[in-house]
């Protein structure tokens, strides 16, 4: 196989695509509202999980219950989609207006350019292009890759190991989570990524551009909360806490704010934002630094806290509702439930409170 379509599938925590009736699916990297002809507004998350159905010259037409919409393509990810690579798996003849190119041999690996009902249009390894019945290719799996291009030299590191990278030099990126994009190396292993270091050239995604560059730079550290903290909006927090406690039961799903369920901070943006209209960026590591920080001994009905589950930082949040109890998705249990932050396992994990009422 050449290195030019070499693709790498050795990562097992990334979807793999299922040809069968699939629909393109994609993650936002930017907020997205659009007004229907209802007059209601729809509204989109960042890392909110994006159904594609089709795509125009506008962009993606992505679906929301019942809705339909076109949301430009620089602000989805595509994460899955049809295959973007085959391997001829009998002795196939690539066509190009009705007229032979060539034989196709088994083995080859040919890049998916577009597909139709019986045929896929291909580009092969030597630079020819043509189409080829479906018959005779099957496909390689894997996670949908976007490329991108470095923007200075970068060394990632995580559990998989060590990631160099040289300024310009190309990655795919396959997902889009915690604010960070999702790239594979030449094995396959993922690493993650700043926003700040890629560039997906014109008319390609743009993502939030955070203001801390994560491992590059001294990371922010929370502020120490305030000597008085700033009075709680008493009305607004019993909106919080009525809307909270509706919310009880719901499934746990990630991406989600709404649409079927809730990840932990979607349930504060479906609150906090679609509901209350207060700004809040979309991830727990992002709300985290938003609003007044507040000392445990000061917490109040209504104020965020904040938990490092997973060992690298804020990746939980929680809605405060008095009596040592708060309100959360929990994807352990997967629903929205009450837990007490004096619990062994919320107590050792707290981060920080913060209070935007």
């Amino acid at each position: 196989m050449s290195h030019k379509f070499k693709l790498a599938v050795g990562t097992t925590a990334l979807a793999i695509i299922s040809i069968v009736g699939l629909r393109d699916t994609g993650v936002f990297v930017q907020d997205h509202n659009t007004t229907l002809y209802s007059g209601s507004e729809l509204k989109f998350a960042v890392e909110e999980q994006a159904n594609i159905v089709d795509s125009n010259d506008r962009g993606y037409i992505v679906q929301k219950g019942n809705a339909k919409v076109t949301v430009p393509k620089e602000k989805i990810l595509v994460t899955e989609s049809k295959p973007q690579y085959y391997t001829v798996k009998k002795n196939a003849i690539l066509k190009k207006d009705g007229k032979v190119v060539r034989n196709l041999f088994i083995g080859e690996t040919l890049q998916t350019v577009k597909h139709y009902p019986n045929t896929v249009a291909v580009n092969t390894e030597d630079g020819l292009f043509g189409s080829v019945e479906n018959k005779f290719i099957e496909p390689i799996e894997g996670p949908h890759m976007t490329p991108a291009k470095v923007k200075q030299n970068l060394k990632l590191e995580n559990a998989n190991g060590v990631y160099q990278l040289a300024k310009n030099q190309s990655v795919n990126v396959v997902s889009y989570k915690d604010g960070l994009f999702i790239i594979l190396d030449e094995e396959g292993k993922d690493f993650q990524i700043d926003p700040n270091y890629l560039d997906f050239g014109e008319g390609g995604v743009k993502a939030v551009q955070r203001a801390v560059i994560q491992k590059q730079a001294p990371v922010k550290k929370i502020a120490e909360p305030v000597a008085i903290a700033p009075k709680v909006d008493g009305a607004k927090a019993q909106q919080v806490i009525d809307s909270a406690f509706s919310k009880m039961g719901s499934p746990y799903v990630w991406g989600a704010t709404g649409d079927g369920g809730y990840d932990c901070s979607g349930l504060v943006y479906a609150i906090y934002v679609n509901e209350l209209g207060i700004s809040l960026p979309r991830t727990s590591s992002a709300q985290s630094q938003v609003g007044a920080q507040v000392d445990r001994s000061q917490l109040q009905p209504g104020d965020l806290i904040f938990f490092n589950t997973t060992g690298k930082g804020v990746s939980h949040v929680g809605i405060y509702i008095g009596d040592d109890t708060f309100i959360h998705a929990n994807s352990g249990s997967g629903r929205v439930k009450q837990n007490k932050l004096s619990e062994k396992y919320y107590n050792s994990r707290f981060v920080n409170a913060t209070r935007v009422l």
